[in-house]
């Protein structure tokens, strides 16, 4: 071999040190990389469509109960659907009070919290109990089959008149606080 072989192969040998420093930059660099990932996936919201914080296909206003009948529960997305004379409420099923989830009761015709009493009429208003106020609501709106809107709930959240024909979504990202028991 002659000199300048020799150190040609010196220089491209990798010393200990080198290959380690190396191999700790590649690490931290995957472990930089992972947590960026997974940072971004759990920022993304997860609200699938029917889950609650969403909106909410409830269906075609025909097909849904009418005035009188008992109210129809939707556990995945929170609330109770409920249609009278009036018009159509969406009330979210955890009570005013510390927030237990409450039952419909058709023998009483009223909506009951089993921890701590608190009586609702069918309507979401307050009966007794020691809840400060009303049931939540949500805002319900109505689509035309050409996907308008034609109504929609006020700022209030009385009942909504659902127009024939149309195509129901409740918004469960908007709720609407329910009135004050005094």
């Amino acid at each position: 071999m002659t000199a300048n072989t020799e150190v040609f192969d010196a220089q491209q040998e990798m010393s200990r040190r080198e290959f380690l420093n190396y191999a700790w930059l590649a690490s931290l660099g995957i472990l930089t990389a992972q947590t960026a990932v997974v940072t971004y996936q759990f920022a993304l919201p997860r609200i699938a469509p029917g889950d609650f914080g969403g909106v909410v296909p409830v269906g075609a206003a025909g097909a849904l109960p009418g005035v009188g009948a008992q109210p129809m529960s939707f556990p995945r997305a929170k609330f109770w659907w409920i249609v009278d004379e009036i018009g159509a409420r969406a009330i979210y099923t955890i009570c005013t009070h510390l927030g237990c989830i409450y039952d419909w009761k058709p023998n009483e015709n009223q909506f009951i919290c089993p921890c701590h009493g608190s009586t609702f009429e069918r309507d979401g208003t307050f009966v007794k109990g020691p809840a400060p106020r009303s049931l939540d609501r949500f805002v319900i709106r109505a689509y035309d089959p050409g996907g308008a809107l034609v109504a929609e709930t006020n700022e209030a959240g009385d009942p909504l008149p659902i127009p024939e024909g149309s195509t129901i979504e409740v918004d469960t990202g908007a709720r609407i606080q329910g009135p004050s028991k005094d």
